[in-house]
């Protein structure tokens, strides 16, 4: 009995003693990523502080629905909401969450933060301020081709945003959902703030009318272009350099417009209230080590990079690109010419307002925008045309618009007064197309 007893005893003070570290983190990341990075850090860690560690991932759909959940949880437990970390889904979330105070400030060391230059193409990379956020990986955002598609319809490579409002591409045009990808959010932005609000709505309208449908997650969107189903689509980087990995460059091709785009950084913060804020600490100076970011590039099965999954993500440390592998074929964002002038504060002040007002003048009417813009080009009616790009909200009046966002009623109100005005305008559209 007592010999039980003693077994008993030390099989209880090794499972103890054996205890994984645990860290929650929300994020958009998709499956390869996760995979990756928690066997990774796994080993790492065990490596550096004897322990193991265990990364929960939790996603709501994309990072415009994760930080929309996250305000969410903090309304009812205003000091933690047992998530660790908020990662992905570029930088303006994060400034959201500051601006909110819901960020822990962690700094990590002098010899990680001297390989990290502040920006990129005139882009924070990191918070200097306050190192409430980092950024891990860098974004490009662009358009995604399926060669054999182009080549089977005699069109042209697209080479700016512009070119997607094409009546040659009627129908053949991937989009997404911005209010679920805070990817696709971005390059909306990206469009009102390189060719300016007016001509930036006449641009995401006639795209929109070229649109097939919207899908719900920018992966969907990507997979829909190699699969034929739509012939260009707006992709970011990533997803872009996945399919072309699995289809073959002979297949598959992809462009930044020039002057049109930017590089973005996708970051990683701690949330207030973290109960394992060590441990998210430590996850950041892994992300942010030499070996933490080769994992992002090399291709798999090579020494230093993912085992199952290439990620094919650019590194936010400049000396990476110094690595053998990586100095030939490899594209530099820090060497990009030609990048706009993004203004960050004001896409993170408009996120909210940006993704309802093209909820409520592209996506949720999409069907009569669609026909609208089909009776519009064949027609090429001069008072159709203008009427099919009338839009309801003066650049002007964005401020005020955002700034009572958070107020339910006022949201709502306006929602459904876009969503009535667009489509009483496109089946107005269709009717002067008809008659005349």
């Amino acid at each position: 009995m007592r010999t039980k007893f003693v077994l008993c005893f030390f099989l209880l003070l090794a499972t103890i003693l054996h205890t994984k570290e645990h860290l929650v983190i929300i994020s958009p990341h998709w499956e390869g990523v996760r995979i990756e990075l928690t066997q990774d850090f796994n080993r790492w860690y065990q490596e550096k502080y004897g322990e193991e560690a265990e990364l929960e991932w939790i996603d709501q759909g994309g990072a415009s629905d994760n930080l929309k959940f996250v305000e969410s949880l903090y309304k009812k437990n205003p000091n933690g909401i047992d998530i660790d970390m908020f990662f992905g889904g570029g930088i303006s979330p994060y400034l959201r969450l500051k601006e909110l105070n819901l960020l822990e400030s962690y700094k990590v060391s002098k010899d990680t933060l001297k390989h990290i230059p502040k920006t990129c193409a005139g882009v924070p990379n990191y918070d200097d301020r306050d190192f409430n956020w980092y950024g891990i990986v860098l974004s490009g955002f662009g358009i995604l081709y399926n060669k054999k598609v182009l080549d089977f319809l005699k069109l042209p490579v697209p080479t700016d945003w512009e070119s997607l409002g094409d009546k040659r591409y009627y129908s053949w045009v991937g989009n997404g959902d911005p209010r679920h990808s805070g990817s696709l959010h971005m390059m909306y932005e990206i469009i009102l703030q390189a060719y300016g609000w007016r001509k930036g709505w006449d641009i995401i309208l006639a795209m929109s009318g070229n649109t097939k449908n919207f899908s719900a997650s920018a992966s969907a969107v990507a997979k829909n272009t190699s699969s034929g189903e739509v012939a260009v689509s707006l992709c970011i980087d990533s997803y872009a350099l996945a399919q072309i990995e699995v289809h073959g460059a002979e297949n598959m091709g992809f462009v930044f417009p020039e002057n049109l785009t930017v590089i973005n950084p996708d970051a990683i913060g701690i949330l207030k209230g973290a109960k394992n804020v060590v441990v998210a600490q430590r996850f950041i100076e892994y992300l942010l080590s030499y070996e933490g970011q080769l994992i992002w590039m090399q291709k798999k099965g090579k020494k230093g990079g993912p085992k199952e999954f290439s990620l094919n993500r650019f590194c936010i440390r400049s000396d990476i690109y110094e690595h053998p592998d990586m100095k030939e074929n490899v594209f530099n964002p820090y060497a990009l010419k030609g990048a706009i002038k993004y203004n960050f504060n004001l896409a993170a002040d408009r996120w909210n307002l940006l993704n309802d007002l093209i909820g409520a003048l592209v996506i949720d009417c999409h069907g009569n925008l669609k026909k609208a813009w089909n009776a519009v080009l064949k027609k090429d009616d001069v008072t159709a045309t203008k009427k099919f790009f009338d839009i309801p909200v003066d650049v002007g009046l964005q401020r005020f618009y955002w700034q009572n966002w958070q107020n339910p009623v006022f949201r709502n109100h306006h929602i459904n007064r876009w969503l009535n005005f667009s489509i009483k305008k496109y089946r107005a559209v269709i009717s002067l197309s008809n008659f005349n």
